[in-house]
């Protein structure tokens, strides 16, 4: 059979025939588009997908543009098939732009996964949830969605949304929330806080407040109801008399008061209260004052301990005092018997040969002396203290439950009591190097040593010491550990050093003594001498001391830069 050709005529009459019905295809989708026409345009992955309405759902677009909130018909997917202006003004998108896209892009991406289980089960029957909308600028809109199943013919499974804007909702809960905040801080603080306006009426005050003054404060001046004076101290003066008002005006003003401590004297001739003030203005964006804030916090407790303290501190101090006079009496009579000595020791300076002569002799009857003080401070004044301390201590057993107060009167006693007994222990071992028979010179000075060590807990010490106690005779011996002993006394008085360096090095023909410190050091010139009697021996003395043993003594010190002193001894200087 044979087949027919269409002729030319008749492709140019079908090109134009299709030409004709492409145009008016497109002219429809125009008008679909932008509305002319009652059809919904739906973009997806296969292209325009059109669907018609048909006369019983026509009425839906006029229910959907009467409605106040943001409304649209959506997809199963989500695609917006139509919307109201409401919902384009939400989403701050045209509504043309609007048509088309999917709900999803205009949700907050923490909130997608709720938004599509809303959506699923808004297909089955109804949901509604808070999710964060993003419009077109970028604004993030807190909305509230619902979502409803939607008979639509040409749309199986579509869903009805309303969105409403919680903007201006969520701006009154949190207005409300810091209102509910500022009440419970008005009402549970427990200072007295009040805001004042530019007039200085009070218009809010906390529960505080109301109860110190007993009465309704709201609407009255705070000058007339809180009557506050602050001390004048600009003359030295600071009793209650001189007393001025406080300036409540400046605070309008612009000034700020920080713990400002207050007099209120409340009314019905109550009892003055002492307060602590802070306040400061309130401003305006602009800056500009529209009030006050002021707290009052009630400190009269607080001032009445304060003044209890300083009452029972003055009374401390004044039997401190007492003590102190009594020490210093037994001081003076030591330092004016050593006084007295020293100036019997320069008296004998006429010649080199004499005072050698008569300052070993004075040596000698130093040591007798010391060693005599020191058995009458340990014997007599130290066990005439212990007694007393258990004389106390079965006086205070004895008491009675009535008697609390000079139970406490007498054990405050006790620490004082150890005290002295430590001061005599103290110098007793001072007054006295009787270790020396015993220990020989190397111990009585490790000895020495770790006495002083316990006094001094901070100091990090550099010990060493060679044996010498043969070489030396028992006077040479008294010399280098009273010269030792010197240097020490002075480092813990005057030095405060944290670190200390000591040693005996034996050496062929002589023996070396070196104390070195890193403490505050001092000017040599100007207490290398005999004159001062708060430095015991004196550096003078010392080089006297050893340069009579045949040794030499060097003292190097700057200050803040630590001390060395160094003597030198010939061994068996002084042997017999």
């Amino acid at each position: 059979m044979a087949t027919s050709h269409p002729s030319p005529e008749d492709l140019l009459a079908e090109i134009a025939d299709l030409r004709n019905r492409l145009e008016e295809a497109e002219d429809t989708l125009r008008a679909i588009r932008e509305g002319e026409v009652d059809a919904l345009v739906v973009y997806g992955p296969g292209g325009e997908q059109i669907y018609t309405l048909k006369g019983a759902d026509h009425s839906y677009r006029i229910l959907i543009e009467a409605i106040n909130e943001g409304a649209a018909i959506l997809a199963p997917d989500g695609d917006i098939l139509y919307g109201n202006q409401q919902l384009a003004e939400l989403l701050g998108a045209p509504l043309e732009r609007l048509v088309g896209t999917c709900i999803c892009d205009y949700v907050e991406a923490a909130d997608r996964e709720l938004l599509m289980a809303l959506l699923e089960h808004g297909r089955q029957d109804a949901s509604k949830g808070e999710v964060s909308l993003r419009n077109r600028n970028g604004v993030i809109v807190p909305g509230y969605l619902s979502f409803r199943s939607f008979n639509l013919e040409e749309v199986p499974g579509a869903v009805c949304l309303v969105a409403t804007d919680l903007t201006q909702q969520k701006r009154q809960e949190a207005i409300l929330a810091e209102e509910q905040l500022s009440r419970a801080i008005f009402e549970q603080v427990e200072a007295a806080i009040l805001v004042v306006d530019p007039e200085g009426r009070i218009l809010r005050a906390s529960q505080e407040a109301h109860q110190i003054c007993r009465s309704n404060l709201l609407l009255r001046q705070f000058d007339e109801v809180f009557r506050l004076a602050i001390f004048d101290t600009t003359g030295g003066k600071s009793g209650p008399a001189d007393c001025k008002p406080f300036p409540t005006s400046s605070i309008l003003k612009g000034k700020v008061f920080h713990g400002l401590e207050v007099r209120f004297s409340p009314p019905e001739g109550r009892e003055p209260l002492e307060m602590l003030l802070n306040a400061g203005p309130l401003r305006d964006s602009q800056g500009k004052v529209m009030g006050a804030v002021v707290a009052l916090t009630d400190i009269t407790e607080r001032k009445r301990v304060e003044e209890a303290l300083k009452q029972a501190h003055e009374e401390l101090e004044q039997r401190v005092k007492n003590r102190t006079a009594e020490l210093r009496l037994m001081v003076a009579q030591l330092q004016e018997e050593v006084t007295n000595r020293l100036q019997a020791e320069e008296s004998l300076k006429e010649s080199e040969a004499r005072l050698r002569h008569l300052s070993s002799r004075l040596l000698d009857a130093q040591e007798s002396e010391r060693k005599r003080l020191a058995v009458e401070l340990h014997d007599e004044l130290g066990h005439a203290l212990l007694t007393v301390k258990l004389q106390l201590r079965a006086l205070e057993r004895g008491l009675t439950p009535e008697q609390k107060k000079l139970a406490e009167d007498i054990e405050a006693l006790q620490p004082f009591i150890d005290g002295v007994l430590d001061n005599v222990r103290r110098l007793y071992f001072r007054l006295s190097p009787g270790n020396l028979e015993d220990l020989g010179l190397t111990g009585a000075l490790r000895q020495m040593l770790d006495e002083f060590g316990k006094h001094h807990k901070d100091i990090r010490w550099q010990i060493r010491l060679d044996n010498l106690d043969q070489e030396f005779t028992p006077l040479t011996q008294t010399v280098i550990y009273r010269i030792v002993q010197e240097i020490l006394t002075n480092i813990g008085k005057h030095a405060k050093p944290s670190r200390v360096s000591v040693r005996v090095t034996r050496n062929p023909t002589t023996a070396l003594f070196t104390v070195e410190d890193n403490g505050s050091g001092f000017d040599t010139s100007q207490i290398r001498s005999l004159d001062d009697p708060n430095r015991g021996l004196g550096l003078a003395a010392m080089e006297e001391r050893v340069r009579m043993q045949g040794g030499t003594l060097e003292i190097v010190s700057r200050e803040n830069q630590g001390t060395r002193i160094a003597f030198t001894l010939p061994l068996g200087s002084g042997r017999e």
